[in-house]
């Protein structure tokens, strides 16, 4: 079985890696704007819409132009939005045991029934990528937008759009349907080890300037 939502990264993602340097509330650093930069691409594919040239280009846009600022603040709602609720998930999803059966490899799999109604119903979804099991690993946490996903034997690979890795519609999250095994991003030849993930709470907004 192979659902498709018909979003490409290489068409409907920003152009740009997310290298952003950010401090939030000018104390702690951030790891960039991955979940700012998943829901404005969300936002303007739920609208039909299309990025706009700032949003296309290979460069970083200035701090101060308005693809930024549209970018942080979808990049703070997508924490802090519905009195934290994803972000609460992280923390949750991060202290799970991995050896379990109320562990993550277990409560990723369940997360991925949500995901197959999601994507058969022509919606990508936003995810939350689990790194490690400490409070130095929650920092690390990953969002991405899963917007296919194939059914193979013992296995499903999840096509996602990873902002980190701008036009490339080659990455993937490969998911063994055997919960004690981690989730493998595939970005081309290389490859990254997560433990798990989870959907996040997402709320279109109308693209907003400088992004369509």
């Amino acid at each position: 079985m192979h659902l498709d939502t018909g979003f490409r990264p290489s068409k409907h993602g920003f152009g740009f890696p997310n290298t952003w340097k950010d401090t939030v509330l000018g104390v702690f650093s951030s790891r960039g704007r991955c979940g700012g930069m998943v829901f404005a691409a969300l936002d303007a594919f739920a609208a039909g819409e299309s990025l706009g040239p700032e949003a296309l280009g290979r460069e970083l846009p200035p701090h101060d132009s308005p693809a930024a600022r549209a970018i942080w603040r979808r990049q703070m709602e997508s924490v802090v939005a519905g009195a934290g609720v994803n972000l609460v998930e992280f923390a949750r999803f991060t202290y799970l045991p991995s050896a379990s059966p109320l562990g993550i490899g277990v409560a990723t799999r369940r997360e991925l029934l949500s995901l197959f109604d999601m994507l058969r119903s022509g919606r990508p979804a936003a995810l939350g990528l689990v790194s490690g099991m400490t409070l130095k690993h929650l920092a690390r946490n990953h969002q991405v937008l899963a917007y296919a996903a194939h059914f193979a034997e013992g296995h499903v690979t999840v096509r996602i759009y990873d902002p980190n890795h701008p036009r490339r519609d080659d990455v993937a999250l490969e998911v063994p349907m055997d919960p004690g095994q981690p989730v493998v991003e595939r970005i081309g030849d290389r490859v990254k080890i997560w433990r798990g993930f989870f959907i996040e709470r997402y709320a279109p907004k109308a693209p907003a300037g400088g992004i369509h």
